[in-house]
């Protein structure tokens, strides 16, 4: 009996990242994988079996209508690299696999051109090739066409020892390492584009991401913390973040009373990142995140980069720092936050209209950061405010 795309499972595939490490670190990883894959195929409601296929696959067996959900979610698991659907196509012998792969696929290729791609791993007695020809030639008669450069239609056959599977459909996953493999960092989180996907990209290294946000009367806090729900909700599988809500707004006034306007923008910005490490010591974080872009606005020249760098006690990761704004907003859409990012309003404008510093030196920036009160920064710091972003609701703070 020809099996239908009706009795379709679905494949998920690890991320070729896992297994560029060794067999011991693998072991690790693919647990990890695995049970943040299991709470993500929990929260579509997939009660069913998650089945090891092979050395870095699983195998899931939902019905038609769950099986939408299933891929959508099972494509937002850190260290998975691929998510199939897949029809099973049983077989005895080589001629066998032929006519089932061919009575499978013919309808798609009349009246087309294809390419038939095979992969196959075990102890067979013909060769990938073989196989391609042997069901591209059953093809043709069935009124498609062969074009191995630009097909139309392409049929992926996958063998795997005496098992195999016509690909019917292919997701692509955003790969990586399993969330929670690295240690935890702080993002100052905005609101923008720029801080959630920097986010976003520690996470798919693995790392779980904490964030701190400072309120300022301009700030948009309500909108920067939905941006991070939103995110976290999507790709947070085996996370639960602490955000740090800090009141901001007595340091910004006090930039205004210690701080020439040439100096605010870089000095509220080594201020964030001062209070944001002693946040990080206090929680045992080793490093902080920004959604810093080489040369995009005025404290994010490399003069001012490196000072903020070296006015905050902790280490400051930039992973969006050699992007242009458009590749950042590009995976803004793939993350899935470009639409609520792309509704902040960037108000926090400090210079009063002047020319602001865009490469102030070390020692200037080190001053001017020295003419403003300690205990402002101290005082703002006991302020925080510090929940689980599962917790929180738009105007509880």
């Amino acid at each position: 009996m020809i099996p239908t795309p009706n009795a379709a499972d679905v494949h998920i595939t690890l991320s070729g990242d896992i297994y560029l490490k060794s067999r011991r670190t693998q072991k690790g990883l693919i647990r990890r994988a695995r049970a943040n894959l299991d709470r993500a195929l929990a929260s579509v409601g997939y009660a069913g079996s998650v089945d090891r296929l092979g050395n870095h696959r699983y195998t899931v067996h939902p019905d038609d209508e769950l099986r939408p959900a299933v891929i959508d979610v099972a494509s937002q698991v850190f260290g998975v690299g691929a998510v199939d659907t897949v029809v099973p196509v049983p077989f005895e012998s080589f001629d066998g696999l032929v006519e089932a792969a061919s009575a499978l696929t013919e309808s798609r290729v009349v009246g087309k051109t294809f390419a038939v791609r095979v992969k196959r791993r075990g102890a067979h007695d013909w060769k990938s090739p073989v196989l391609a020809s042997a069901v591209g030639t059953r093809l043709v008669e069935a009124g498609g066409t062969v074009d191995l450069s630009d097909p139309q239609e392409t049929v992926n056959i996958s063998v795997l020892d005496q098992r195999a599977f016509v690909v019917i459909d292919h997701a692509s996953a955003p790969g990586g390492l399993p969330l929670g493999t690295q240690e935890k960092v702080l993002c100052l989180i905005s609101g923008g584009f720029d801080s959630v996907v920097a986010a976003w990209m520690m996470m798919s290294r693995g790392c779980p991401v904490d964030y701190v946000h400072f309120t300022l009367n301009c700030a948009q806090s309500d909108h920067a913390l939905a941006v991070a729900r939103e995110m976290w909700s999507m790709w947070g599988f085996g996370t639960q973040p602490t955000v740090h809500l800090v009141e901001f707004q007595p340091v910004k006034d006090a930039l205004f009373d210690h701080v020439e306007p040439r100096m605010r923008q870089i000095a509220l910005k080594v201020m964030m990142a001062k209070a944001a490490s002693t946040i990080a010591e206090a929680q045992g974080i080793e490093a902080l995140v920004t959604g810093d872009a080489l040369g995009q606005v005025s404290s994010q020249t490399l003069p001012h980069l490196v000072g903020v760098s070296r006015e905050a006690s902790t280490p400051i990761l930039r992973p969006l720092l050699g992007l242009p704004k458009q590749q950042i907003i590009d995976l803004a859409r793939v993350v899935g936050t470009a639409e609520l990012s792309a509704r902040a309003q960037e108000v926090c404008d400090l210079s009063e209209g002047r020319r602001v510093a865009t490469a102030a030196r070390q020692v200037d920036i080190g001053a001017t950061v020295e003419s403003i009160p300690e205990d402002l920064m101290r005082d703002a710091v006991t302020t925080k405010k510090s929940f689980q972003l599962s917790d929180w609701t738009p105007g509880q703070f």
